[in-house]
């Protein structure tokens, strides 16, 4: 069974159209929602999501606020051998679960998923290519590609590092020191929020920026501070 882990953080209306979307999702098995929303609006949306979610959705409110505490949290109530890590905002393919099982039953024990952003444009194309072939040469994964990992194997790591950002990056190297990752190529769709918000250049340019710093040894609090509050 794969279970799905949702952080959640003032998506206001998102999760209703989350929910929605795994339900035409095949092989849906079992999703933990880890709401830390301090925003009225997000906070009403769960309450009501709280008493009306399908069974095989698990809703966890007044979490922490981090998304590696949320996703390690989410994890802890997995009944699933497969986690896979997805953003509110992301969408996946149709078979993307079939697909993960495949992968994990051939003995593949984590991986992830090429991401096309959801808005067009030629740079963005040019900015999700980027992405994926940095993730292959470098066996490094971002939150936006939807890592999966057997359950057994991400408790044994000991999740998710709990920093304030490049928990993903964390997570993948410590992962990488034991096995390979599996690359998925079927995309998944990925919000393209941060790039309409800020700007395709000034938004690349802060990645960069902050990916020097985390490499040069500053400490992910600060980073955080310098990316802001739109994840």
């Amino acid at each position: 069974m794969i279970s799905i882990v949702v952080p959640l953080y003032n998506e206001g209306e998102a999760p209703n159209r989350l929910i929605a979307h795994l339900s035409e999702i095949d092989d849906f098995d079992e999703a933990i929602l880890v709401d830390a929303s301090d925003e009225p609006i997000s906070r009403k949306v769960i309450s009501k999501l709280s008493m009306n979610c399908p069974e095989n959705i698990t809703i966890i409110d007044n979490a922490a606020r981090g998304r590696a505490l949320q996703m390690n949290l989410g994890a802890s109530h997995a009944t699933g051998s497969i986690l896979l890590f997805l953003h509110c905002d992301s969408r996946l393919p149709k078979k993307a679960l079939s697909m993960v099982r495949q992968v994990i039953e051939s003995g593949q024990t984590w991986g992830r998923f090429d991401i096309r952003l959801d808005s067009r444009g030629f740079l963005l194309r040019i900015i999700e290519a980027m992405i994926n072939l940095r993730s292959r040469c470098r066996q490094i994964a971002t939150g936006d590609q939807c890592i999966f990992i057997r359950t057994a194997f991400f408790r044994e790591v000991g999740g998710y590092p709990e920093i304030a950002l490049m928990e993903d990056i964390e997570l993948s190297k410590m992962l990488k020191q034991h096995a390979r990752p599996c690359l998925i190529a079927l995309p998944v769709l990925t919000s393209a929020r941060r790039w309409r918000n800020r700007g395709v250049v000034f938004t690349v340019l802060l990645m960069w920026r902050l990916r020097f710093l985390y490499w040069c040894g500053v400490s992910p609090n600060k980073l955080n501070r310098l990316y802001g509050e739109e994840r």
